[in-house]
């Protein structure tokens, strides 16, 4: 199986995120099957370490959630409004009383 076909992958993203790695060691982390492993591992039986992964993961998810709720009502608002939908070209004068 895929790495990033596995259910914890996205948590995994998370728990990398918040570590102190630099951009290449991160960049390995995400690809490497034995770090996974031992996160999975951890995850699995370590309670306090699980919900503080979980809580992070919500708050990343809740997000993702309302920005995508905030843009799908900015695209109702301009769908319902007179107003354009594509800005004016470049070289027209906007200005031009």
């Amino acid at each position: 199986m895929n790495l990033k076909d596995e259910a914890l992958y996205p948590k995994y993203l998370i728990y990398l995120e918040n570590n102190k790695t630099t951009s290449g060691g991160f960049e390995l982390s995400k690809i490497s099957r034995s770090l996974f492993e031992e996160f999975k591992s951890r995850y699995e039986n370590n309670p306090s370490f699980s919900e503080k992964i979980d809580n992070q993961y919500k708050s990343i998810d809740r997000e993702e959630k309302i920005d995508g709720l905030v843009e799908d009502d900015f695209e109702i608002f301009f769908e319902e409004s007179d107003l354009p939908k594509e800005p004016p070209p470049f070289h027209e004068d906007i200005f031009d009383f």
